[in-house]
């Protein structure tokens, strides 16, 4: 089982092609001379250009960037299927992205080149003499101060690998290579009392980009550097007890799983292979079941929390777009392992929900996404120029520059199709596949131009499961003949769930779809700090009742307004209501679900619209709700 070739993957979704767009625009704006101006300045190459704002001008710049060339690197391979499939129309964009991509290159490499060794770096200069002073101060060999280098230097080191390997720009071999030695140079020394001081600090994922470097060039040298990131003894430490997660960065951690796996990945018969396999598994699902909401996003104020408390963690803060960002590569690396089916319904759930609406209407991207009843999804600014370049940002602009990554794997010569987003599918030998989900209609279409096999995941949130697979089955095989049409009817399950610390706080979801109550956009604007250049909602609005929030980097305050409570008809319970939730939530005559037979906190009968999450942009929303029982 592997994944497809991105160029391989056209999506034609039109939800997803307006994020696509979006993002695409974003990248084309990226001007190639403030991306390198960081590089420049750190090696003494003048330039009159500035460096982009907020993280991107501070100990950490670098990062922002680095997500770009990853990004970039993937849209032009998607840009190449698209021209290879006689989309003309994409030509230029192709040409500027690939233009783009050569300069950046060459401008590393003149980095490289002088300052007489691999070492990139864009962040502030604190000593013209020693660019390096932020890996010393970390070794205790300098006093300066550092943010988290490794991590900043992990997204150039897996920049160029991605602008080298899905793009094939001129040079960007030779510049993660030198980069890659310059790193090997560096840690391999380190005793484990120096590897421990190092790595008490977020290094993002330095092993994997050193394990797929290994991968690439099958030098020794980069698998030794790469179990210089490895913390084996912190993993097993992290799923040996209970809340052991409570407190812990979780964006920081899923990265240090990811990497120690992908060394099973390049090593698959190594004698440590399966330990890492299993450890993955184990935390992946920790983290699904003890600290994930319905949209698949986790945490609050970038943290895990206590194992199970998600009622009582819904903030303002939560479900980092990073988090989902990691998470969903885990999920990835592990289902192309096993081909177990829980990783590609944990992909399906946050990308339709907590993915596809962290784009703005107008672009710009989100940093959490708040699971509080009453809050805001903020999105940064759509211009470059104007960005706060938070990590955030950099992961959406990869995000969305791979949403084809996600849809299809191939086993041999079947095409397991993983994901219910229409798109066209090619083969390295020229038979092609056209995927058409139609959710309105209930309809999903399957053609080719030619004889091929497909797999097609049949989701859980099908109605009409039981019809077309049989119990403990997930996929139908279809064998498609050359002009062949397979059209498959379904009809997507309504649910009411809970939160596992209060059975009383319910939500809903329709097919893949987590749903939402509108709350319009009073008190909007209105926001306080989060950490450096990240801000949240301040005010808590829930129909006419407000209230400000108290928070700062690290601190969050859950508030409840009594306008979140709804009570149930007298004589009904919250279980009894699931059992015939069609009562309940219904559609009108413009096919929109509305929540009826509820009364709020005043005693007054209400009904209230429910629309999908993703849809919810610049509004208020509430997903939650608590639900209590009249006697």
């Amino acid at each position: 089982m592997k994944k497809m070739d991105l160029s391989q993957i056209q999506i034609k979704d039109s939800l997803w092609k307006d994020k696509m767009q979006a993002n695409g625009l974003f990248l084309a704006n990226m001007n190639v001379d403030r991306v390198l101006a960081g590089f420049k300045r750190t090696c003494g190459i003048p330039t009159e250009a500035d460096p982009y704002g907020g993280w991107e001008d501070s100990l950490i710049a670098g990062h922002g960037v680095g997500h770009f060339f990853s990004a970039l690197a993937m849209e032009i391979c998607s840009l190449s299927g698209e021209l290879r499939e006689g989309n003309t129309d994409v030509s230029s964009a192709y040409s500027e992205a690939l233009s783009k991509a050569e300069a950046i290159v060459d401008g590393l490499l003149l980095c490289q080149k002088t300052a007489g060794s691999g070492f990139l770096s864009a962040a502030t200069v604190q000593d013209p003499a020693n660019p390096e002073i932020q890996f010393d101060s970390l070794e205790g060999k300098a006093d300066a101060q550092n943010w988290v280098p490794w991590y900043a230097l992990h997204k150039v080191l897996q920049g160029l690998i991605d602008l080298w390997v899905y793009a094939d720009v001129n040079g960007a071999k030779d510049a993660a290579i030198a980069l890659g030695d310059w790193v090997s140079d560096r840690v391999l020394p380190w005793n484990e009392a120096m590897k421990k001081k190092v790595l008490a600090v977020e290094y993002g994922g330095m092993n994997d980009s050193l394990y797929q470097l290994y991968a690439l060039t099958g030098e020794e040298k980069y698998y030794a550097s790469a179990e210089k990131f490895d913390e084996p003894s912190l993993y097993t430490d992290l799923l040996g007890f209970a809340n052991r997660l409570r407190g812990v960065h979780a964006n920081a951690t899923i990265p240090k799983i990811i990497g120690y796996l992908q060394g099973a990945i390049v090593k698959r018969d190594d004698p440590d292979a399966a330990a890492r396999v299993e450890i993955a598994e184990r935390f992946f699902d920790l983290v699904v079941k003890k600290q994930m909401y319905a949209t698949g996003g986790i945490g609050d104020m970038e943290h895990f929390f206590l194992d199970g408390m998600l009622d009582a963690s819904r903030t303002q803060c939560n479900a980092e777009s990073c988090c989902c960002y990691n998470m969903m590569k885990l999920s990835q690396m592990l289902y192309v392992l096993t081909g177990k089916i829980t990783y590609l319904e944990y992909i399906e759930k946050t990308l339709w929900n907590a993915k596809l609406g962290s784009v703005g209407p107008d672009g710009g991207y989100t940093y959490f996404n708040p699971m509080g009843t009453g809050y805001y999804r903020l999105y940064s600014p759509v211009k470059p120029e104007e960005n706060p370049f938070w990590c955030c940002v950099g992961t959406g602009l990869e995000d969305f520059a791979k949403v084809g990554d996600q849809i299809c794997y191939l086993d041999e010569d079947t095409i397991t199709v993983a994901q219910w987003i229409s798109a066209d599918v090619e083969t390295e030998n020229g038979k092609k596949l056209s995927i058409r989900a139609d959710y309105d209609k209930g309809q999903l279409l399957l053609s080719a131009n030619a004889d091929i096999s497909v797999r097609l995941r049949i989701p859980r949130w099908i109605k009409n499961r039981a019809s077309l697979v049989s119990d403990g089955e997930e996929y139908v095989l279809y064998a498609l003949q050359k002009d062949e049409t397979r059209i498959l009817s379904f009809e997507m399950q309504l649910v009411m769930g809970a939160l596992p610390d209060n059975k009383n706080a319910v939500y809903f979801t329709y097919g893949p779809f987590v749903l939402c109550v509108p709350l319009g956009n009073e008190k909007w604007g209105i926001t306080e700090g989060a950490g450096i250049q990240v801000y949240a909602p301040a005010w808590k609005v829930v129909f006419d009742a407000a209230v400000k929030g108290d928070i700062s980097y690290g601190h969050t305050q859950k508030s409840i307004l009594d306008r979140e409570y709804l009570s149930l008809p007298s004589g009904e319970t919250i279980e009894s209501m699931k059992d015939h939730i069609e009562k309940y939530v219904q559609k009108n005559s413009e096919e929109k679900f509305f929540w009826k037979g509820i009364r709020n906190s005043k005693g007054e009968e209400v009904e209230l619209p429910l629309v999908p999450y993703y849809g919810i942009g610049n509004e208020r929303y509430g997903i939650y709700w608590y639900l209590t029982e009249t006697v």
